[in-house]
């Protein structure tokens, strides 16, 4: 067999030698030479086995490991379990062995991820115990399972029972030959009744022989020649069958003949381009045939072994020229491909610390991985079997350090759930009491600053998160509204008492330049705040704008490339801004409740729309509110101009 790691040169069987003639052991004292015939002949080689050019008469499946999954590798094994059911053959075996190798690997990386995470649920739900912990997997799972199984059981069975018929073959060809001996040694030429009788015996152990396989190894040639030097002694010591003998070189003669005409009619057919693989096993087949063919006379035999050789000559010459082609491909594709494993081994010690980096290598990594499987053909066995391995051992180390930095992301992205859930029991803990004081609205409002503050969450569960805390916000500012005005002055006396720590933070900026760095943040924190007491507008807006261009101002003396560093805009506030809330007119009773219900709604409603993700539905629902806030604003208006 020709594969990618193999040299076609070292594959090439030299061309089998001719059965060898060895002299009687002991010749008739009473025959003449003319009477005497030619004693059996001995083959000398062992076996000969034809090498042949392997044509893909099975196309195996291709399996990416860089995004296999539980069901496509369940399909990968589905589909070699159906060719060794269609074709159970030594070659086939070695083929799904070199196959599953890797695919073996990760799929137990697969099952360990699962049965981890499989443990870790258990032991959630048990105190962290694993006792009484049990895992075998989905359905799928067992489906690879078993028919792994069922693949090694076949193999076994397979090579089991070839191992048990060459045993046989050999255990029979000993008895034939410890049978031979004896009828040999006992032989009585005086009694006709004795010699015919031996000769029916000698003549059922040769059919017998004929019937058995081959027998591998050493034990071959031994065995070869121990038979034909006791069938040599068999005709050798019974002069009295020298015709029969006769008779029967006759009909092997016309036998040899027959098989060498067949193999001229094969050499001349691979002369005019015929298929090279299906000519050669059919030569293989006619020269082990013309093996086990009986003896012909010396000078015919001299004769048929030189038009096989010739036919032979033909058929091996021409599988001389395809390896020679062969070897030059394959020196050619040992090129390139090292050239790809030198590209590639840049990736084995590649990281990054953000996703973008990684999904970049990994189409690099893809791309020479679709080089390498494109090149045709494949690599002589010197140095061929290095550069597969360390090209096939890079990438998987590529894909293994990948797999190890999203599990890291994983991790995080898990933890941050976690931690955006622990928030939103925290705020429904608040509902379920019931309590709206400013201290209790403060640390809702801190709780939402610290939801963003949470890094990101694992993608399914990105929408469903989001929508429960929403929802755990909407619960309490409605219950705040509920509870009518005084809810409202609580939230508004919270939102001041978080503007004044805002100010306060501000200020020690004025003593320590290098705090303005989160100036901008600052800004960006103070306008997400909600309204304030009305009778606190003026001064607390008063003071930020005060304190804001004093920063500023102490801004622009410091060098540009820390103003470029800071990002935010160096623009002073005039006494007419209005950030932080507006001030509220004067109104009927009833006009006032109306005007703090719609703030209080424009006031949530903007507060929640900040919480978003961005998302096909999330942007459904943000167009929705962002409706309601333009409604609500135009009503406020009107009910402030009445």
């Amino acid at each position: 067999m020709i594969t990618e790691e193999t040299n076609p040169a070292e594959e090439l069987e030299t061309t089998p030698t001719p059965p060898q003639e060895t002299p009687a052991e002991e010749a008739e004292a009473v025959a003449t030479a003319e009477e005497t015939p030619a004693p059996a002949e001995v083959a000398a080689p062992a076996e000969v086995v034809f090498p042949v050019v392997e044509e893909k008469a099975v196309e195996f499946p291709v399996l990416d490991l860089s995004n296999a999954t539980k069901e496509s590798i369940l399909a990968f094994y589905e589909q070699l379990k159906a060719i060794l059911q269609a074709s159970a053959s030594s070659a086939n075996f070695k083929k799904v062995d070199e196959l599953t190798k890797e695919v073996r690997t990760v799929w137990e990386a697969i099952k360990q991820g699962e049965r981890a995470d499989a443990l870790a649920a258990f032991k959630a739900g048990n105190e962290d115990s694993e006792e009484g912990f049990s895992f075998k997997g989905d359905e799928i799972s067992q489906q690879i399972d078993a028919i792994s199984a069922f693949i090694r059981t076949e193999r076994s069975a397979f090579f089991s029972n070839m191992e048990k018929l060459r045993e046989k073959a050999l255990e029979g060809k000993t008895r034939l030959i410890n049978e031979l001996r004896t009828l040999v040694d006992s032989d009585d030429n005086s009694d006709p009744a004795h010699v015919n009788a031996s000769f029916k015996a000698f003549k059922k152990i040769q059919e017998e022989w004929k019937g058995l396989g081959s027998v591998q190894g050493p034990m071959n040639q031994t065995l070869w020649q121990s038979y034909h030097a006791l069938v040599d002694r068999f005709y050798s010591n019974r002069s009295i069958f020298f015709e029969l003998l006769e008779l029967d070189r006759k009909k092997n003669l016309q036998a040899k003949e027959a098989i060498a005409t067949k193999l001229e009619s094969l050499a001349a057919e691979i002369s005019k381009g015929g298929a090279l693989q299906k000519l050669l096993k059919e030569a293989e087949e006619l020269f082990e045939e013309y093996k086990h063919i009986g003896p012909a006379n010396r000078d015919d035999n001299e004769s048929l072994w030189t038009r096989v050789k010739k036919s032979l000559d033909v058929l091996f010459e021409q599988k001389r020229a395809i390896n020679d082609a062969q070897k030059q491909v394959f020196e050619e594709n040992l090129k390139v491909k090292r050239e790809i494993g030198d590209l590639m081994k840049h990736y084995a010690n590649f990281t990054a610390a953000n996703i973008s980096e990684w999904n970049q290598a990994s189409k690099a990594v893809l791309a020479l991985q679709e080089q390498w499987n494109n090149l045709k053909g494949g690599l002589p066995r010197e140095g061929g079997k290095e550069v597969s391995h360390n090209f096939w051992s890079d990438l998987k180390t590529f894909f293994k350090h990948k797999s190890e930095f999203f599990s890291k992301i994983d991790a995080e992205r898990k933890a941050n759930l976690a931690a955006k859930q622990l928030l939103i029991d925290q705020v429904n803990g608040i509902v379920e009491t019931g309590t709206i004081t400013p201290e209790v609205t403060q640390m809702v409002i801190e709780t939402q600053k610290k939801w963003k503050e949470i890094g990101h969450v694992p993608e399914k569960q990105k929408e469903s998160i989001y929508a429960k805390f929403k929802a755990a916000c909407d619960a309490y500012f409605n219950l705040t509204r509920e509870k009518g005005k005084n809810a409202k002055d609580v939230e508004f006396e919270a939102n001041l008492e978080a503007k004044q720590a805002i100010l306060k933070e501000m200020e020690a900026m004025l003593k320590d330049p290098s705090l303005l760095a989160s100036l901008g943040e600052k800004k960006a924190a103070w306008d997400a705040i909600g309204f304030v007491p009305r009778n606190n507008v003026k001064a607390i807006q008063e003071s930020f704008r005060t304190t804001w261009n004093a920063l500023i101002d102490l801004a622009r003396t410091q060098p540009k490339e820390q103003l470029a560093a800071w990002g935010f805009e160096l623009k002073s506030l005039s006494s007419e801004s209005n950030s932080g809330g507006e001030e509220k007119k004067s109104a009927s009773p009833d006009a006032r409740k109306k005007i703090q219900a719609l703030e209080n709604d424009i006031a949530v409603l903007t507060n929640n729309l900040e919480f978003f993700a961005k998302s096909k539905n999330s942007d459904k629902l943000r167009a929705e509110v962002e409706k309601k806030i333009a409604q609500a604003e135009k009503e406020l208006e009107k009910l402030k101009k009445d």
